[in-house]
């Protein structure tokens, strides 16, 4: 399953959200899945009916098994080191809540099964859409191997959101379609605050409550991911958008931007020469156009201010109890990058109340700062930028006598 979670309960406040669908039998439901979608299932699908405490212990099981200690762990320091959270997240307790809280049922790619609850025995018209956004997954399942195209990487990593997206936002647009409803009129009632505020009357508070990155990682797959997967329907018809997952997207920038999927444009592979001399590697991986959004978001909505992003990679070491996040990204122009650097320099004194002062090492100016969350350190080099945070003084200055930024 890995940690899709799609289940039915986040796709029924879809359905809330722009209103109710359109009646059907399990067998009536499958034969529009396929024919909405341009795609027919290679096998029959079980549904498989369960009571709700049935149900809620078969998916707590699988999210042990797909969400380790070790796993929730790693994306606890990544997003506090990163900055998305002021205190560290129990990331693993918050997730389970949200994926528990009224649940109503789930493809799962490992059994070749639907799970529902007994309530969607008697398809309806709030529950048909909800139905046919999870057989649209065991289409695609059967197709193009769900597990392949996500991957194991962490969901809060921009490759595997990308896939994600490219996943739901298919799904979604099936269901859509399922429902009756031009795509391009829903997009105000599918929104994040829509879907937020129907999920709190749904009594889904664990998701409203949220930090705004759990809350945007599970989200974004579906409303972003369903405006790119219109995009590739409008540009290459629906044959066009079955062929997606043979060749996935590679980034939320192709997710944001699809011209830039259509244009094969690929992100750039970043690497990083500096190491520490001690510490070991506990987490890596590429923030991404969109997390890097969500990172600087002010207000209500998630802008475009990660636009002219290239490429990038973090590596979160541990020694001990200290700490060093070394983060570089690629940007498309210098301009894009000094942009972004002024916007993320004033996230970080905003947040942290760091005050930078420049400093010079090897003949290269940088900017340097701490203040009771750690000690921070920035430099841009034409259009690429280099951030590090540690809660030790002695990682920054090595990284500084070292002048290795790239």
């Amino acid at each position: 399953m890995k940690l899709r979670k799609s289940l039915l309960t986040l796709v029924v406040l879809l359905c809330l959200a722009v209103g109710t669908g359109l009646a059907a039998d399990i067998a009536e439901l499958k034969r529009q899945v396929a024919e909405i979608g341009r795609l027919q299932f290679k096998r029959d699908v079980p549904v498989r009916y369960l009571d709700r405490a049935q149900l809620k212990e078969y998916i707590e099981r699988l999210f042990e098994e797909d969400y380790p200690d070790e796993l929730a762990d790693r994306e606890e320091e990544f997003l506090y080191w990163m900055g998305f959270t002021r205190e560290r997240l129990d990331l693993k307790s918050l997730r389970r809540r949200i994926i528990l809280e009224n649940v109503g049922g789930m493809y799962n790619e490992k059994t070749d099964e639907l799970l529902a609850v007994e309530e969607f025995r008697k398809v309806d018209m709030l529950n048909a859409p909800a139905l046919a956004h999870e057989l649209r997954h065991a289409v695609q399942d059967q197709h193009f191997d769900l597990a392949a195209v996500l991957g194991d990487l962490s969901d809060f990593d921009d490759r595997k959101l990308a896939a994600l997206a490219a996943v739901e936002g298919d799904a979604t647009l099936v269901m859509v379609r399922q429902m009756g409803f031009d795509p391009d009129l829903v997009g105000g009632a599918l929104s994040p605050e829509s879907i937020l505020s129907y999920s709190a009357m749904a009594g889904a508070t664990t998701l409203a409550s949220a930090p705004g990155i759990v809350k945007h990682q599970l989200l974004m797959p579906y409303l972003q991911g369903m405006k790119f997967s219109r995009a590739i329907v409008k540009e290459r018809a629906w044959k066009g958008l079955n062929r997606v997952l043979e060749q996935k997207p590679l980034s939320s920038e192709q997710i944001l931007h699809p011209r830039k999927y259509i244009a094969g444009e690929r992100p750039q592979a970043v690497f990083t020469r500096f190491r520490p001399a001690r510490g070991e590697v506990f987490h890596s991986g590429v923030v991404g156009e969109y997390y890097l959004n969500v990172l600087l978001q002010q207000g209500l909505e998630v802008a475009d201010t990660a636009a002219g992003w290239g490429g990038d990679l973090f590596t979160l070491y541990r020694d001990g109890e200290a700490r060093l996040l070394l983060w570089e990204s690629h940007w498309d122009t210098p301009e894009d990058g000094s942009r972004f650097l002024a916007d993320f320099r004033r996230f970080l004194e905003r947040r942290f109340r760091v005050n930078f002062d420049k400093g010079r090492e090897a003949g290269r100016e940088f900017l340097a700062g701490r203040s009771t969350d750690g000690f921070f350190f920035l430099r841009r080099d034409e259009a690429r930028l280099f951030y590090a945070r540690s809660n030790d003084r002695d990682l920054i200055n090595e990284l500084i006598s070292g002048g290795i930024y790239d």
